[in-house]
């Protein structure tokens, strides 16, 4: 769920966070808001940062300390933490169920009400005709209406009395509970009796609409403590703006929408696509930004922040998918976590493109963001974040049960009698003998492998199972001969006349849900796989060391040209003469690079 501006988390607490004018010192100031529950958050932070304005008004006015300023907030704070935290414990334990509906309505009533009086004082006795349209304009009946006068004929009676007599106590209380002190001069108290009346309303409007958006409350409380509004009126629920409507919708997911929208008319893949969506999503998520005109500088930093504390496999697995943000967060809270410097900038570069889009659409605050500040220094050489498998590595791999013989199920590391003909078996071999992604070789179809003039080869493009990297990802590569000689082709005929001719590869690897993706069903095992037969893996290697191994061995033949190894690869030219003069290499000096790669000590072939 989103948040806004103002709130931030820490942990699992969400806290308001707001710098003070400069004429106060330009400090920032924070408050723990107490809570986990995003939904009091919102209502807690409308409450804070309208009396905040009216607050720092006063101590420019009156010479209020910021230790009261920060005193008053706190009360206002926990006294709303008290009162959502009794009703929800009453409500539980009540069976009527319009106990909660009537509830809300006194609670709408008496916050139109303490409106009024925060606007016009004792003026406010009797609604007028103009109030009594307007109300009936929002949709509200002659009972309603007949409940707020009630309300304000109470609480304009208690206004009416000196300090600390009949109504006027509960304010004077209020400020003595949160101040200290026992006295206040008449000024102050009137100030504090503002304050308190504004913040009451603030808070008994957004508690009575839990489905209403933040920026709806949040306008009627800064209308209140600015003094603005004589009279309450509806609020439109995006944020509020001056000027004309603008030409685009502003709110993030839709800009996400029409930025995706023209990634499709431009080719880009659907896995692409998708990962760009998740992180915009996050982005989002992170925040708690919901309209593009209110990005700010910090949203980016809090963005970074939030990077650098997510655990490296962040929502991979099934139990991980559908948890908040902040409950991550709070789990991962003193482990060693933060996603890779080149993770993050990858996540800036997204955004930076979602940025783009806005500023072509008109909306000119995002070109007051900098992202380029905030990308991180990285500790380690490229080559290097994620090492290579050595030759070495590549022969203790493969002289694991899985390609030798092993037994079956729970025993699956231990030598036995059996090869299975399972994704965990080929996608390995395929990737050490090709240089393909795991994504690429897990979500093949079965006529992907195919024979061109006679040569058996693979054909890496977009089918129904996942996109591509890139446009140089779509790309034909001859068969290693190994594969060949271990029954790569006759796998692939055996699936199609088992499943017809849209038959996957392998069929084992297709995700039990959406969402996730064919190579991560063999991501757990391979990890466990690796740990085996290299000593618990020290380095950290993973499934993409086997491209970086290939690109090694590859780059070591004299004989092979770099044309030919960026075409097996899938890599682009490095520059615009190599990238669009140049023809593509053919399958012929493929072969003759990829036979080079060393064979694999495998001579099992798989039980059909």
């Amino acid at each position: 769920m989103g948040i806004q501006t103002n709130i931030i988390r820490r942990g699992a607490t969400y806290a308001w966070r707001k710098r003070l004018p400069v004429r106060l010192g330009g400090e920032v100031m924070q408050i723990s808001l107490r809570t986990n529950d995003p939904l009091i958050a919102r209502r807690l932070a409308a409450i804070v940062t309208a009396e905040s304005m009216r607050v720092f008004d006063s101590m420019a006015a009156t010479g209020l300390s910021k230790d009261d300023a920060r005193k008053l907030l706190v009360a206002v704070i926990e006294e709303e933490l008290n009162r959502i935290g009794l009703r929800r414990a009453a409500a539980s334990d009540q069976g009527d169920r319009n106990n909660w509906q009537e509830d809300q309505s006194a609670d709408w009533a008496m916050g139109k009400a303490l409106m009024f009086m925060a606007a016009r004082g004792a003026a406010a006795a009797d609604l007028n005709a103009d109030d009594i349209r307007t109300l009936q304009a929002e949709g509200y009946g002659t009972q309603d209406i007949e409940r707020v006068q009630t309300n304000i004929a109470l609480e304009t009676q208690a206004y009416q009395q000196p300090p600390g007599e009949a109504g006027n106590s509960r304010a004077l209380q209020a400020m003595r509970c949160a101040l200290g002190r026992e006295e206040f001069p008449a000024m102050d108290f009137m100030q504090g009796r503002q304050i308190w009346y504004r913040g009451r309303a603030a808070a008994l409007l957004a508690s009575t609409k839990a489905d209403q958006p933040f920026e709806e409350a949040m306008a009627l409380a800064d209308d209140l403590a600015r003094g603005q509004s004589s009279s309450p009126v509806s609020r439109p629920t995006s944020a509020p703006t001056t000027g004309p409507a603008p030409e685009y919708d502003p709110a993030i997911p839709a800009l996400i929408t029409r930025l995706m929208a023209q990634k499709q008319r431009q080719g880009i893949s659907g896995q692409m696509i998708t990962q760009m969506t998740r992180i915009f999503e996050l982005f989002a998520e992170a925040t708690g930004l919901a309209d593009i005109r209110e990005l700010r500088q910090a949203h980016v930093a809090k963005f970074v922040d939030v990077l650098n504390q997510l655990p490296a496999t962040y929502r991979k697995s099934p139990k991980d998918r559908d948890k908040p943000l902040f409950q991550i967060l709070a789990e991962a809270s003193g482990k060693s976590t933060g996603l890779s410097a080149t993770t993050i900038s990858r996540n800036l570069d997204y955004l930076g493109q979602l940025l783009t889009k806005a500023k072509s659409e008109g909306f000119a605050n995002v070109m007051q963001i900098d992202l380029g500040s905030l990308r991180p220094r990285k500790t380690k050489r490229d080559r290097d974040e994620r090492p290579a498998f050595t030759a070495e590595d590549i022969q203790h791999l493969f002289g694991h049960p899985v390609w030798q013989g092993n037994l079956p199920k729970q025993k699956w590391q231990e030598p036995g009698p059996a090869v299975s003909p399972d994704g965990l078996y080929w996608v390995p071999m395929i990737a050490a003998l090709t240089g393909a992604r795991r994504e690429e070789i897990a979500g093949l179809k079965a006529a992907d492998i195919t024979s061109i003039d006679g040569m058996p080869a693979i054909h890496i493009a977009e089918n129904a199972n996942r996109g591509l990297k890139t446009l140089a990802s779509s790309r034909t590569l001859p068969l290693h001969p190994q594969l060949v000689e271990l029954g790569l082709p006759e796998h692939a005929l055996d699936q199609i006349r088992k499943h017809g001719p849209d038959a996957d590869l392998f069929p084992d690897l297709r995700p039990p849900q959406s969402g996730t993706k064919f190579g991560d069903q063999l991501d757990y095992r391979f990890r466990l796989l690796v740990q085996n037969r290299l000593n618990g893996n020290p380095e950290g290697k993973v499934f993409h060391s086997f491209r970086h191994y290939v690109t090694t061995q590859l780059g070591r033949m004299a004989n092979v040209p770099e044309q030919v190894r960026k075409d097996i690869l899938g890599h682009v030219g490095a520059d615009i003469t190599s990238e669009r003069y140049s023809e593509r290499a053919t399958l012929t000096a493929m072969a003759e690079a990829i036979r080079q790669l060393p064979r694999l000590p495998v001579t099992a072939k798989p039980m059909r």
